[in-house]
């Protein structure tokens, strides 16, 4: 759990959503640094307590139950505003509005500025610092620093990731419909800019976030922290029923996370005359399951978080060949429950090459296909890659994520 600390820092933290269970704000407060803690909507705060109530309405109920289970912490409750109109306006909008990709990301843009301007106009109390998730709330951002503020922006993935995943789509066409335009709405709100400009230090879940930020985006790197994120403890003690030659991959199966590599490398192993088994849990779009080269691939969709586990115990190897992360949690649970990892540098993973896995290069087929192999095939090397895999991840709990970003903090210079 986070320490208390001496620090005179106080902060605002403004996020959209509740990601990795409000964790930020309530690792800030049990540290006494947080001053306020500003969100759109959550179900035990404000509005979203008469809101959540609705899960029994029909058409509407399924998002108001998920609402429900959305809930800050008891002890931040007194610090937490909410501010559901922007949602509000932004879901009235979204019926009415075209269905095309860059206006639905239009006003997925434009409910996050309103949301900014919204928390803008509130009381800033004692904070002399404001954290933000990437370039959420930009009119914020900018508020902040009139007011004399430090901006800590956590970028939760790669700042270069439609740049990466467009190139990938021009090499393979037809994998993935046609995106929207990215950039030209990040820059019709000025996101971007904001983001670049307006922030004094980054909180980058890995080694990779920081170098992009770093060689593509001309931030210093001294204005960098790497903060790896963390996962339950609960996983550690997950019993391994392991299924020698079950390959296991978990996420959206899409280019950014390079699903069709994973598709080019068991062809290369059966064509090897490797009988593996190939599993992808995770969110597939029809274009990408009907593509040939994915027939060795078993997708088995949205697999529940209460059965995931399963997947884990059942598993010999994890792989996610991706190519633009932030740092893939998915990487931390399959540690925890013994799993030697397949990745690349930029899954963000925390496992280290030859220790508790194999490092491979992205966007190579054969080298991940021979770095599969040569787990399946030696099982003394994948009972040590297991062994290391476990205890590296006992070092990564979320409490210790909490005790890193603390110290990550404090480092900021005045």
């Amino acid at each position: 759990m986070s320490r208390q600390t001496s620090s005179k820092h106080r902060y605002i933290v403004a996020q959209s959503g509740a990601r990795r269970s409000y964790a930020v704000p309530f690792i800030l407060h049990q540290a006494g640094l947080l001053e306020r803690f500003y969100t759109d909507v959550c179900g035990n705060v404000g509005w979203g307590r008469w809101l959540s109530a609705g899960g029994r309405l029909p058409w509407i109920g399924t998002k108001l139950r998920r609402l429900a289970n959305r809930r800050v912490q008891e002890v931040i409750r007194e610090k937490t505003v909410t501010f559901v109109w922007p949602n509000l306006r932004w879901f009235w909008r979204s019926v009415w509005a075209s269905k095309e990709p860059t206006n639905v990301f239009r006003q997925d843009v434009r409910r996050h500025q309103e949301l900014g301007e919204a928390v803008a106009g509130c009381d800033f109390g004692r904070a002399t610092h404001l954290y933000l998730m990437f370039s959420e709330f930009t009119p914020l951002m900018w508020l902040a620093r009139e007011r004399g503020l430090k901006v800590v922006s956590e970028i939760y993935i790669l700042i270069s990731t439609n740049r990466l995943v467009a190139e990938e789509r021009r090499l393979f066409p037809g994998w993935e419909a046609e995106p929207p335009d990215w950039e030209g709405v990040l820059r019709e709100f000025n996101h971007q800019d904001a983001l670049l400009s307006q922030a004094d230090f980054y909180i980058c879940p890995s080694e990779s976030v920081a170098q992009d930020l770093v060689k593509n985006w001309n931030i210093a790197q001294d204005c960098t922290a790497v903060v790896p994120y963390g996962m339950s403890p609960t996983w550690l003690q997950l019993v391994p029923e392991t299924k020698p030659g079950r390959i296991l991959f978990v996420g959206t199966a899409d280019l950014r996370k390079g699903i069709h590599y994973l598709a080019m490398a068991a062809e290369e192993l059966v064509r090897r005359g490797r009988k593996y088994e190939f599993r992808v849990a995770g969110h597939v779009e029809e274009l990408v399951r009907n593509q040939p080269a994915c027939r060795h691939l078993t997708f088995l969709g949205r697999v529940p978080r209460e059965r995931i586990h399963e997947e884990f115990q059942q598993a010999d190897v994890f792989t996610l060949p991706s190519l633009a992360e932030g740092s893939a949690e998915v990487t931390y649970e399959a540690l925890a429950a013994a799993l030697p990892l397949v990745v690349t540098a930029s899954a963000g993973s925390v496992a280290r090459d030859g220790i508790e896995g194999i490092l491979i290069p992205e966007r190579d087929p054969i080298a991940l296909a021979d770095a599969i192999e040569s787990i399946v095939e030696n099982r003394a090397l994948r009972t040590q890659f297991a062994t290391a895999a476990r205890q590296r991840a006992a070092e990564y709990t979320w409490d210790r994520y909490g005790e890193r970003l603390i110290s990550a903090l404090e480092s900021i210079p005045a």
